[in-house]
């Protein structure tokens, strides 16, 4: 008598599913080791996933077959054939699985390719689910350009890092230099900066943009320093330190997993130039002559100097 009324309530429920719209029909196939209740329930959620994602056309059938805590839930498309099987770790799971299958079925893709930070099933996992936030260590190298300037030079970075699906708020340290040949441009960078990224999606691969405050060091020279009778080039020698607000873009990749990989290209602004004082060469000392005589003077400088690095970082 049980199986009779289980029957008929299964059989009661597919049709009302498949009468609501006649383009759109979705039929509950079998139902092995769930009961008609909670078969109806999940089978309501996945077809109505289905039809949003259809546009409320085409024919699906849903099985399910229940085996302990895992409940196996296959979606067949009856124009194509296509097919999706999903083990869940329960009925509780069906409703993450529901709007990935019909993504999956409706648009041909694997159900694996679905995936997003927030997601997952627990089968997915290796070890738990994914947080939606984690702090995380970091570790980076970076080629630094200077433009205004042309030195060129690399560093590395440390730092933490709060990451969720949607953001992340880094805080780095960096360090920069290089060793030119004499005379020729230099510099050295320090800085110490926390910032904001956001993420342009939440797949395993995703692009993200940011930006920052930070505070900077910058040391640059160019050319020999003068002296009498010495080249007649131009020599600049500048520090600066001070606030400096930074952009920057790149992607990660690896976010489903503990471990992720950066690539970014940043670009930090001071809030002021570089100044090169005037400097004053004097004559060598002629015993002929009451004083030395300010042989050549070369005026004070101002270069407003962008440190661009491109680097590749580990969070873990």
């Amino acid at each position: 008598m049980r199986r009779l009324v289980a029957a008929f309530l299964l059989a009661l429920g597919s049709t009302a599913l498949a009468g609501a719209d006649e383009p759109f029909r979705c039929l509950l196939k079998e139902a092995g080791g769930v009961s008609a209740v909670e078969a109806g329930t999940a089978v309501g959620l996945i077809c109505d996933d289905l039809r949003r994602e259809s546009g409320g056309r085409g024919a699906f059938e849903i099985s399910l077959a229940a085996l302990g805590s895992l409940v196996n839930v296959t979606a067949t498309r009856l124009d194509t054939g296509e097919s999706i099987s999903v083990r869940a770790e329960g009925l509780e799971e069906v409703p993450l699985a529901s709007a990935r299958i019909a993504e999956a079925l409706v648009r041909h893709r694997t159900f694996a390719a679905t995936q997003r930070v927030d997601n997952l099933l627990q089968e997915e996992t290796r070890e738990a689910r994914v947080k939606r936030g984690s702090v995380k260590f970091t570790l980076g190298v970076a080629d630094l350009e200077s433009i205004g300037h042309g030195a060129r030079g690399a560093g590395f970075s440390l730092g933490l890092m709060y990451a969720s699906p949607r953001f992340a708020l880094p805080a780095e340290m960096r360090f920069a230099w290089d060793s030119p040949e004499y005379g020729e441009p230099g510099m050295s960078l320090f800085s110490v900066s926390v910032g904001g990224r956001g993420y342009l999606s939440k797949r395993d691969v995703s692009p993200f943009v940011g930006a920052g405050l930070g505070l900077l060091r910058l040391d640059a020279t160019e050319g020999e320093y003068p002296y009498s009778g010495g080249p007649s080039s131009g020599y600049f020698q500048a520090e600066w330190f001070g606030l400096a607000p930074y952009v920057e873009a790149g992607v990660e990749v690896l976010r489903l997993h503990r471990g992720r990989i950066g690539l970014h290209v940043r670009a930090d602004f001071p809030l002021a130039s570089l100044q090169s004082q005037e400097i004053e060469v004097w004559s060598e000392w002629d015993p002929g002559a009451r004083s030395p005589r300010v042989e050549q003077v070369y005026p004070a400088q101002s270069r407003y100097v962008v440190p661009v690095s491109i680097g590749l970082s580990v969070a873990f």
